[in-house]
């Protein structure tokens, strides 16, 4: 970087005038000619801003020179300053940088003198050169003629007599630049080599308020003159040098061309004597290709369980099974899922490179799934193969059978837990009576005393209140022996192995009323117990605890339909209607949709797989009421509740007298 002195000297040997301004606008440096010619009534001090020195046209162009030069354009200013009798003269402009920081250069070669005109005339000529001395600057510098064009507008807006309300069009060879003048009243200049018209060049105002000046169709026909001379020179330089690297081409691609005739006639000859028997050979295999394709594609679709190919990127590249789209993901094919599974094969596989089997839950679904690893040359895993088979059938029966191994162990369980509380229940209900017994031999005796002692108390109560309720809570806990030993019997009797015959007698009021004991634990949680039964109902022929069973799993299911956020309400009814014994159980819960009411019979058919369902309740219900001669029906609607309705045949018979209706609050104490 060059210090600012030096730079002054070097610039006033080559030029008459110089003026340097720094980033401020302050005059850092002036020549002594250019003071001389410039300033010659008054003292010129360097540090001044600008402003002061300047007139106001002169400060315009100095600020858009300076703005041109700092980002590398080549332009020019008027000099002119303030008070009458200074000079005016073009300057041109530049950017650097010195050891003292940025500055920009004002100079030029001579002093030309146009202050014997007037102001405005001076004003005008000066813009005129400025104009001319920028457009010819700026053809020198442009990289290409449209960039030429580009930014002439702005360049002959600064010529003319009202800048900010000038309008420039130009166009050249088809490619318009900039506007067209609204106002009439333009100047023109055609652009035209050898006769041939290539463009024009329009300068105008706004509106027609603005007078236009001979001097400026001067000025413009003069750069129109450059311009054609410039493009006249471009367009010769062009010509020669395309015409010259265009024949240096040509020369070169015969040079060429002829050496790839020669070598290619040669390849042509030895390539066709290999082609004819490449093409033999590939049509033997093409043959066995095809059919080794068409086996293969029947041994993939003959497997009985989904197959399916699956990249790195869990994309589904093919499977056997034509309902399944390929190309989509893995997990959003098969799953339903919007993201990888969390025990993902995959990516197993690609961290242990070997196969997996296991087994996995969809839905309502079990599946067992084997994959193979995919394997590219460089022993990385590139994919994998899954076969998936379904055996939710085997899942289903092993639930079954382990249900069926539960069932027999709390058989035995009840058995005995059944003996160990009957014994000493039933020493609780024979002392039960005889405290009873001793109480009402007692309580005269107690009875006189207390006329004759009224501030008598027993056990800390007032002997009244004493008197008044110690035969209740005997009575009470009598009754709530009775309770133990009906549930007792009922349990013995639920997982008593039976032989299956419908020999019993069956009283159905009697097994309901065992069954909501029973079940009282597990559906109280839920909802409250309502029992509705019918008056002199015949006995029917049947198997009663598998009847039992049937009644049992409804009331459960009743239970387990109350959503968690409310209290709801279970009922049971029987009637005995003409030859048939009528039980229906309804709720008020969740209910079911149509298409579930029409599968809930189905074997292993659930909607509570999630809980331990096994879907085997009401199939085996309904063929329970089948084999006693009965039916079994349905009727559920969402958000309102289900009434399953149980009709078994029995003919009318006297009922026993002690069969008689029962209240909800008797079905609430017997549970």
């Amino acid at each position: 970087m060059i210090k600012r002195e030096d730079l002054y000297a070097f610039i006033e040997n080559n030029f008459d005038c110089l003026l340097v301004v720094d980033s401020r606008e302050r005059i850092l440096h002036a020549s002594g000619q250019l003071q001389r010619a410039c300033f010659p009534t008054r003292a010129f001090v360097e540090g001044q801003p600008l402003a002061e020195v300047l007139s106001e046209s002169s400060l315009t162009s100095f600020r858009d020179a300076m703005e041109l030069a700092r980002n590398g354009h080549r332009a020019a200013a008027i000099f002119s300053a303030r008070g009458e009798g200074a000079c005016s003269l073009p300057l041109k402009s530049t950017f650097t940088q010195t050891t003292s920081g940025p500055v920009t250069l004002f100079f030029g070669s001579q002093i030309e003198s146009i202050g014997k005109v007037s102001d405005w005339e001076k004003n005008e000529r000066i813009k005129e050169l400025a104009c001319i001395y920028s457009v010819a600057e700026w053809m020198r510098a442009s990289d290409s003629i449209d960039d030429f064009f580009s930014k002439l507008p702005d360049f002959l807006a600064r010529g003319m007599s009202w800048p900010a309300e000038t309008v420039v069009y130009a166009e050249y060879q088809g490619t318009s630049y900039g506007r067209k003048p609204l106002s009439k009243k333009c100047l023109r200049v055609q652009l035209v080599i050898r006769e041939n018209p290539i463009g024009e060049i329009c300068v105008g105002y706004m509106n027609d308020v603005r007078a236009l000046l001979p001097e400026e169709q001067k000025m413009l026909d003069q750069i129109g003159r450059m311009i054609i001379l410039t493009l006249e020179q471009k367009e010769l330089s062009d010509r020669l040098l395309d015409t010259q690297e265009e024949e240096a081409r040509t020369r070169r691609r015969l040079d060429k061309l002829k050496q790839e005739i020669d070598g290619r006639s040669r390849e042509v000859k030895e390539q066709s004597l290999k082609l004819q028997t490449v093409n033999a050979c590939l049509n033997r295999v093409n043959h066995d290709w095809e059919e080794a394709r068409l086996r293969l594609e029947t041994m993939f679709q003959a497997v009985p369980g989904m197959v399916a190919l699956i990249d790195r990127d869990h994309n589904v590249i093919m499977t056997n099974r034509a309902q399944v789209a390929p190309h989509g993901k893995c997990y959003a094919t098969f799953f339903d899922s919007n993201g990888p599974c969390a025990d993902c094969r995959l990516a197993r596989m690609i961290r242990e490179k070997t196969a997996i089997t296991t087994t996995l839950q969809h839905g309502d679904k079990y599946f067992e799934v084997q994959a193979t690893p995919v394997f590219n040359p460089q022993h990385e895993v590139e994919g994998i193969i899954e076969y998936y088979r379904d055996v939710t059938l085997e899942k289903s029966y092993e639930q079954q059978i382990q249900q069926a191994d539960k069932m027999a162990a709390l058989g035995k369980l009840v058995s005995g837990i059944g003996h160990e509380i009957n014994n000493p229940n039933q020493f609780i209900r024979g002392n039960v009576k005889i405290v009873r017994q001793a109480l009402e031999d007692l309580l005269p005796i107690a009875d006189a005393y207390y006329a004759q002692h009224p501030d008598l108390k027993v056990a800390r109560l007032k002997y009244d209140f004493f008197r008044e309720h110690i035969l209740t809570l005997v009575d009470d806990m009598a009754h709530g022996t009775e309770r133990i030993k009906h549930i007792v019997d009922g349990l013995r009797g639920f997982v008593r192995q039976d032989d299956g015959l419908l020999v019993d007698d069956v009283e159905i009021n009697s097994l309901l009323e065992a069954c909501v004991r029973l079940v009282h634990n597990e559906v109280h949680k839920h909802a409250d117990i309502e029992m509705d039964l019918g008056d002199n109902i015949p006995p029917f022929s049947g198997n009663a605890q598998k009847i039992e069973q049937v009644l049992i799993n409804l009331l459960v299911n009743a239970g387990q339909s109350i959503p968690e956020d409310r209290r709801g309400q279970v009922t049971i009814r029987s009637r005995h209607s003409g030859e048939e014994v009528l039980i229906e159980v309804e709720d008020n819960g969740k209910g079911m949709s149509d298409k579930v009411a029409r599968q809930i019979f189905d074997p292993f058919f659930t909607t509570k797989r999630a809980k331990g369902g096994t879907g085997l309740g009401l199939a085996i219900s309904y063929k329970i009421i089948e084999e006693h001669g009965g039916v079994i029906q349905v009727n559920s609607q969402p958000e309102h509740g289900t009434l399953f309705r149980i009709r078994i045949p029995a003919p009318a018979k006297p009922h026993p007298a002690d069969n008689i209706h029962r209240s909800t609050n008797d079905t609430e104490e017997a549970g």
